[in-house]
């Protein structure tokens, strides 16, 4: 068995480290942004502290000092940071990860956010304005759609399996690359293509309107910007509704419809099953009188 030989009692000097780590990693820019954040927030802790060798127990003592001002999520994504850190540490043989199995912080089993009634999906789409604001929510809801994967749609991605309509949603694997396939209701493919023909769509399925991105990407922050106005304009209480509702929305009906959990779990692209039993344990009892098929809720 091999054995990592580390160095001992000597100052280990993170900062120059750090630099080296984040040059190390291969994930998406937006992981290495959160890890510069995290851990340029770590070393400013050491260093008021005076630590330059930290141990087990001072890294427990750190992530509760983060539990006074920030988010559980954002503490454990902290703490992700740092683990990596140490992993990598010690895999370059620099020292030992004393960050083994140190926990963190229990997230409560419940969503802060909710889904929409069949009522408030009916609202939505009567101040829907033109077809694309149609188009956005009936597939954001159809398809159980994140932010990100809506923008990331090109025309090329919906392609034909022996009859059905399938599209190729661009998911949350490190490398960008990973691609789900899900089928495409034909209702909702004929408004797509009704919508395609309108616009004069080239590329990608939503683009910019704006002077300075005009036929660019639509961004996922105008995304938002358009879903949560439209939950304004039908005037929904905003308590608890977020762009992630429509997503929300889509997991709730197919559950309380009695479609399979391993099905859902696949349908929505959680990475596990323990997400989606989330929402089953969410779901209050409305007696919803939703079809089996969420696009009968659209069309």
């Amino acid at each position: 068995m091999n054995t990592i030989i580390v160095k001992e009692n000597y100052e280990l000097k993170i900062k120059e480290y750090v630099k080296k780590f984040l040059d190390y990693i291969d994930v998406s820019p937006k992981t290495t942004e959160t890890y510069k954040i995290a851990l340029r927030q770590f070393v400013s802790y050491l260093d008021k502290n005076n630590i330059s060798n930290p141990t087990r127990e001072q890294i427990i003592e750190y992530r509760e000092q983060l539990k006074e001002y920030l988010k559980p999520n954002t503490v454990n994504s902290y703490l992700i940071a740092i683990r990596n850190l140490y992993q990598w540490l010690e895999y370059e043989e620099i020292t030992k990860d004393i960050t083994k199995n140190i926990k963190g912080i229990k997230l409560e089993n419940r969503h802060l956010k909710r889904g929409l009634s069949l009522e408030e999906i009916s609202k939505v789409l009567s101040v829907c304005k033109d077809t694309r604001e149609e188009l956005l929510v009936k597939l954001m809801i159809n398809l159980g759609l994140r932010c990100n994967e809506v923008v990331n749609i090109e025309l090329n991605d919906f392609y034909d399996d022996k009859g059905i309509i399938m599209l190729k949603v661009l998911g949350k694997a490190r490398d960008g690359l990973k691609q789900d396939p899900i089928k495409v209701d034909n209702r909702l493919f004929e408004l797509i293509k009704k919508y395609v023909k309108e616009y004069d769509i080239q590329d990608y399925l939503f683009v910019s309107n704006s002077n300075h991105n005009h036929n660019g990407k639509l961004t996922t922050k105008t995304i938002r910007y358009i879903i949560t106005n439209l939950f304004k304009k039908a005037e929904l209480d905003m308590n608890k509704l977020s762009t992630h509702s429509t997503r929300h929305t889509t997991c709730e009906l197919l559950l309380e419809n009695n479609i399979p959990i391993q099905e859902v779990s696949e349908f929505m692209r959680h990475r596990q099953i323990s997400t989606t039993l989330i929402y089953n344990k969410e779901l209050d009892q409305r007696n919803s009188l939703a079809s089996n098929k969420l696009a009968d809720i659209m069309f």
